[in-house]
């Protein structure tokens, strides 16, 4: 028997199992990089973020996320398919540590590329076209440089990585009509 994802979406909504989820990580390959912070933000709540107590040492932080991500029924993510999730299967690899059991996974980067035309495909760039209260947060070339040796800076992560997750619920709710399936 085949869901509405319409409805499915109401169920999860209702019984607080949708997470957005975003993170910031040091370099764009799991291999030479870490994760610096993981944020969540479960649908209608305050969003909360795993962070690491110093760059580079991302043991923990991968852990309580994988922990964390399978609590919920449905991810919602923007491009997390293509680097989130990676990313930090990539990390828990690394530490010998299991990969995240697979949830069902709304990737809006996915969804709009496939339903909606417009020049740029950045959730930045989606946010401010929508005119959404909660726009990106830009966080500047010199600190993420200066990240691994400015610990004052992981702070800014987090709160843009907090700003991402607020940025993704409001492109959800904006977007959400257009959603006509759900992935594992």
């Amino acid at each position: 028997m085949k869901v509405d994802p319409q409805q499915f979406l109401d169920l999860v909504e209702g019984a607080h199992k949708l997470v957005f989820v975003d993170i910031e990580a040091m370099g764009l390959k799991a291999d030479y990089g870490s994760a610096i912070c993981v944020s969540f933000k479960p649908f209608d709540k305050k969003p909360y973020t795993f962070s690491v107590s110093r760059p580079g040492d991302d043991k923990k932080l991968v852990k309580e996320a994988k922990e964390e991500l399978e609590k919920y029924l449905v991810w919602c993510t923007y491009f997390g398919k293509g680097f989130d999730i990676k990313f930090l299967n990539t990390r828990l690899l690394r530490w010998g540590l299991l990969p995240i059991e697979s949830r069902h996974h709304l990737d809006l980067f996915f969804t709009l590329k496939a339903n909606v035309l417009t020049a740029r495909k950045s959730q930045s760039h989606l946010l401010a076209w929508l005119e959404t209260p909660e726009q990106k947060m830009s966080v500047s070339a010199s600190d993420w440089a200066d990240l691994p040796f400015n610990p004052k800076l992981l702070a800014t992560m987090v709160r843009r990585c907090e700003s991402d997750v607020s940025g993704l619920e409001a492109l959800y709710r904006r977007c959400r009509h257009v959603i006509k399936d759900i992935t594992r």
